[in-house]
């Protein structure tokens, strides 16, 4: 099947940033003996979330591989729809895990707001797992796909906050940037997610969400695990 313009590039440009978020992880292993000591805890669950994201976006983008290469490209419901549960998994994880480093990093307790953010993660998985998700299936009910949205659009959202508060509060400019790169990427995603089936051009928002989670990436990689003069 030949592939339109639009799919070859979005495949290109997903194969292009799972290299990428491979090579960060390896670096962040890599370089790990140049934590801060002070910092090691977070910068372990730094990497630790970018990994569940790299595993994620590996099933999405696989999944979204195999489906055009054997020639049914969206017609593919069973593949795709297992990929975009593998994302999804992978993104609570990410903001899970995230969580649990802006925590360590700042000296909170496990307070109530972070058991909250924990929580609402766990009720993110729960939700997958219902049968009305029609992960298979052409399209997802749009209730459903709004309702499974809901938990990663709390968590991420609650995190860019509380990080760019703390950071603020220290002057650490790199997690200042941080918390605004999380929550400006929601600004590409959620158009797509809410509006993508209404208006299919939207998707390539997506594009630029992704740029701005490789931003991300990148920030924190420079952040914790590159040695600091």
């Amino acid at each position: 099947m030949a592939l339109d313009p639009q799919a070859m590039m979005e495949i290109t440009f997903n194969v292009i940033y799972l290299i990428y978020i491979c090579v960060i992880v390896i670096l962040m292993s890599k370089n790990m003996n140049k934590v801060n000591q002070e910092e090691l805890r977070a910068a372990k669950r730094i990497r630790l979330a970018f990994l569940a994201l790299f595993i994620g976006d590996l099933g999405h983008v696989g999944a979204r591989l195999i489906a055009f290469f054997s020639g049914e490209g969206e017609m593919n419901y069973v593949i795709l729809g297992i990929g975009t549960l593998f994302e999804m998994v992978g993104l609570i994880f990410l903001f899970m895990i995230f969580t649990d480093a802006w925590r360590v990093q700042f000296n909170h307790p496990k307070i109530l707001l972070y058991k909250v953010l924990i929580g609402i993660g766990i009720i993110g998985l729960i939700i997958y797992v219902f049968p009305q998700n029609q992960w298979i299936a052409q399209s997802a009910p749009y209730e459903w796909l709004v309702i499974r949205n809901i938990p990663w659009l709390i968590q991420g959202i609650a995190l860019s906050l509380l990080i760019y508060r703390d950071a603020k509060a220290v002057d650490d400019k790199k997690l200042v940037r941080i918390g605004i790169y999380i929550f400006i990427s929601y600004f590409f995603y959620m158009p797509v997610i809410f509006f993508g089936e209404i208006a299919p051009m939207l998707g390539m928002l997506m594009i630029i969400g992704t740029v701005v989670y490789m931003l991300w990436q990148y920030t924190s990689y420079s952040r914790f695990f590159k040695k600091r003069e």
